[in-house]
């Protein structure tokens, strides 16, 4: 399919990130940053999309005539204990790595010597009594950095200071999957039973200051999204491929759609266009949602169906011996 280009790597790639561009209104980033997981050594890595060489002040300049547009090159890597199990960027040169260990990892990305060094380590930050317990997500604003993992602890750190400001030990008695900034001084996370909670870091204790969750069978949420510029709309991902929309200013059950036929592990808005939508399952589709379909869903509710049925708004794509192939919902549906 044109656009779409596949590289094969010896590597069980588990997160991709862009790195932001400087002046994303001008440019979009060619370089990419993955982790990998179960392998006998796991590795944090950073890719571009097209060959090219720098000048000794680091600019770009033209690449070679031999070079093939859309190509992926790995610029560098560097050895990760555990399994990557989220990937964060806090600046263009600074990446932030959880670890199936309870760890993270900040690593600095030198791009004169295009080579990966580790900048801090927090050693186990989640933790069970007799053993490591995953850290699952991270989320990034103005400096500081919050963790989640699967012992339910949240942890709030600054990475300036290099320390823990604050820990909730006990902000969840079961296993939070993925966590989001939705303000300021406020964070909404998944877990294990189906649960949307959030948090108020400015108050004391380690309660939920909200508990939502869906009717009937309340199913794992894997992953979630904030949409980029109304924050009272989460996206989030669950077990079964279900999608969830959640309208944060109502107390009511969120918007389900039965989305892919497995598990979604990853829900993301662009951060520019947050009418697209991404999704990825592990069916092995990559679904992009005209996300202009949030309104209208929460604005449908129950009806939400027939909504769909008279709408195309979504692509596709997905991978098998074949190749790479493209469908619309509609084709689905009918």
């Amino acid at each position: 399919m044109e656009g779409i280009y596949v590289k094969y790597v010896n590597q069980k790639v588990n997160k991709i990130r862009w790195r932001p561009s400087e002046n994303p209104s001008l440019e979009q980033s060619n370089t990419f940053a993955t982790g990998s997981w179960d392998d006998e050594e796991n590795r944090v890595g950073l890719w571009t999309l097209s060959p090219s060489r720098r000048d000794d002040d680091g600019t770009d300049v033209d690449p070679s005539p031999l070079a093939v547009p859309g190509e992926m090159r790995s610029l560098c890597s560097v050895a990760h204990r555990g399994d990557v199990t989220d990937l964060l960027y806090l600046k263009n040169d600074l990446i932030l790595a959880a670890s199936s260990t309870g760890n993270v990892t900040l690593y600095k990305h030198h791009q004169r010597s295009e080579t990966l060094s580790v900048q801090i380590s927090y050693e186990r930050l989640h933790r069970c009594p007799r053993r490591r317990s995953p850290c699952t997500g991270l989320a990034h604003r103005d400096g500081e950095v919050v963790t989640v993992g699967e012992d339910g602890r949240i942890n709030l750190l600054d990475i300036g200071q290099q320390a823990v400001v604050r820990c909730l030990d006990e902000a969840d008695s079961c296993a939070i999957n993925a966590v989001a900034y939705t303000r300021q001084n406020e964070i909404a996370a998944t877990n294990s039973t189906g649960q949307l909670r959030t948090w108020d870091l400015r108050q004391p204790g380690d309660g939920a200051t909200r508990n939502l969750h869906m009717t009937g069978e309340r199913l794992p949420l894997n992953c979630i999204d904030r949409h980029p510029t109304q924050p009272h709309v989460i996206a989030t991902g669950g077990q079964h491929g279900m999608l969830y929309v959640w309208d944060l200013r109502q107390e009511r059950s969120p918007t389900l759609l039965s989305a892919h036929s497995s598990d979604i592990w990853e829900v993301k808005f662009h951060p520019t266009h947050p009418d697209n939508l991404f999704t990825c399952s592990e069916d092995g589709s990559t679904w992009h949602w005209d996300a202009s379909f949030v309104k209208a869903a929460l604005q449908a509710g129950k009806n939400f169906r027939r909504f769909l049925k008279s709408s195309r708004w979504l692509t596709i794509y997905s991978w098998n011996s074949s190749g790479f192939n493209c469908i619309s919902v509609k084709e689905i549906l009918q």
